[in-house]
């Protein structure tokens, strides 16, 4: 992840927030390589992990800056690949004629991934991961062509005890 970054940010959990974020930067040309959001575990506030691709540190900064200053935004931060845990879910088809089943699914057993489906030619799988993980599994499959894929995007969290901000909802009205 070398020209990638990770932002986490908390931010209020009401309609438009992600489109003041995503506007954001496509009013200011950066790239955006996943964008994921979910409500925390108050549902006031909502999690978004954001991959950026950059190299400059300065942009990086700018980013930052211009992210707080939309008032929706509680907090964000860059999270340091040593301490965070980075993970994906990946959906995938491939094709797996019967006769290969049984290999298909010792294979996926051992890679510990979930079969969602079985048809007659095909068989549908679901993992979770770091993106690397997950591109490990696909070169493991390569005797598989794949029909279809889905990957969901990153999500991130700093491998730490102490939450992402230790939240008061009085201080974060309007």
């Amino acid at each position: 992840m070398s020209n990638k970054k990770v932002l986490s940010a908390l931010v209020r959990n009401h309609p438009g927030v992600l489109q003041r974020v995503s506007g954001l930067f496509y009013r200011r040309g950066y790239n955006i390589e996943t964008i994921s959001a979910c409500a925390t575990e108050n549902p006031k506030f909502t999690r978004m992990t954001i991959v950026v691709v950059t190299n400059d540190e300065l942009e990086m900064s700018q980013i930052i800056r211009q992210l707080s200053k939309i008032q929706d935004i509680r907090r964000i931060a860059i999270l340091d690949e040593r301490k965070a845990i980075y993970s994906e879910m990946m959906m995938v088809k491939f094709k797996c004629e019967p006769k290969r089943r049984t290999e298909f699914l010792n294979l996926t057993f051992r890679n510990h991934m979930n079969v969602v489906y079985i048809g007659d030619s095909t068989a549908m799988v679901t993992v979770s991961g770091s993106p690397e993980d997950l591109d490990a599994i696909l070169e493991k499959f390569a005797a598989y062509p794949i029909v279809e894929q889905t990957r969901t995007g990153m999500s991130a969290m700093e491998a730490s005890d102490r939450p992402f901000v230790e939240m008061d909802d009085a201080e974060f009205i309007n």
